[in-house]
């Protein structure tokens, strides 16, 4: 049966940034502001980059250096002879232009600049070094609210405490996703959304008939929303088929099942769930407990098909 075992996200795979239970108000607040920020560099990928037909041009990856202020969030390369890729530090809100080696072509910081005139940025020294975009340039987006969306305010510098919290979020998700894809059979690529700023991994359930409808499994860290005003952790199990018994999920031993009319049931983690207990190996385990759980569970629902392992 595909699963993850209990041993495939261990402390000694993975490692973990100890998350510090920043205040949930503040940190939403600086969440919907990185947000706007990190869909500045995704332009590159999303207007210059070869295009997927599933999209994931226009996708981010996260990258961890050395310490935990090195995070960046990087675009997918400019098509052609000389690729490039847009980069956010998201430390301080440091943009890139680089080559693919890493070496900036050239840089601004956002404190100081609005939203529109980091993209105008963004949008004219790609241009300048890589031509003209092969596709339409993403409109801003109002979504999430926030002073650099709503009014027109200049981003500012950032909180450091806030800005921490959200390196660890985002450092320790990527590290046990990035475990995910190593483990388990048809997982895709880590990847960062630009419209959610999910960070996210999709595992597709094996099966030798290929004329049934594709069966998924998403998992991944979100930003605060409708499951959970704190942002929180998800595994969602999807197919087209609803679910003949909803109320047969088994309870993982973090988190919880939210129902979703007309679709099945989706995991949520809150992150303060983690949070509420300052050992980062028991906050590292219920993470990685969560996710084994409700994947194991969905699996268990999903592979029922006699073609499909797991039957």
């Amino acid at each position: 049966m595909l699963q993850i075992r209990p041993g495939d996200l261990t402390h000694d795979a993975i490692s973990w940034w100890e998350l510090a239970g920043h205040d949930s108000e503040d940190l939403a607040k600086a969440w919907a502001i990185a947000h706007h920020a990190a869909r500045i560099p995704a332009l590159v990928g999303s207007a210059w980059a070869s295009p997927r037909g599933d999209g994931t041009h226009a996708t981010l990856t996260w990258m961890a250096g050395q310490g935990l202020l090195d995070g960046i969030f990087v675009s997918e390369p400019v098509a052609g002879a000389r690729p490039m890729r847009g980069v956010l530090r998201l430390w301080n809100y440091d943009l890139f232009l680089v080559e693919e080696t890493g070496v900036p072509i050239d840089q601004i910081t956002l404190p100081g600049r609005s939203l529109e005139d980091a993209r105008t940025w963004m949008i004219d020294t790609t241009k300048e070094h890589a031509g003209e975009p092969t596709r339409p340039i993403q409109p801003t987006k109002a979504e999430p609210v926030s002073p650099v969306s709503e009014s027109g305010e200049p981003f500012a510098e950032p909180s450091q405490l806030a800005q921490a919290e959200l390196l660890r979020l985002y450092g320790n998700t990527a590290a046990l996703l990035e475990q995910v894809t190593w483990t388990v059979e048809g997982s895709s690529q880590v990847r960062i959304w630009p419209h959610s700023l999910e960070v996210s991994v999709q595992v597709r359930l094996p099966q030798e008939d290929k004329s049934l409808p594709p069966r998924f499994i998403v998992m991944g860290l979100a930003p605060p929303g409708k499951f959970d005003a704190g942002g929180y952790w998800y595994v969602s199990p999807w197919r087209t088929e609803p679910d003949p018994d909803p109320t047969n999920w088994n309870a993982p031993k973090f988190g919880r099942w939210e129902a979703r009319k007309g679709d099945l049931p989706i995991a949520i983690l809150p992150i303060t769930e983690v949070t509420s207990t300052e050992d980062p190996n028991e906050q590292h385990t219920r993470l990685a407990t969560f996710l084994a759980d409700a994947f194991n569970e969905s699996i268990r629902h999903l592979a029922h098909d006699a073609d499909t392992p797991g039957s």
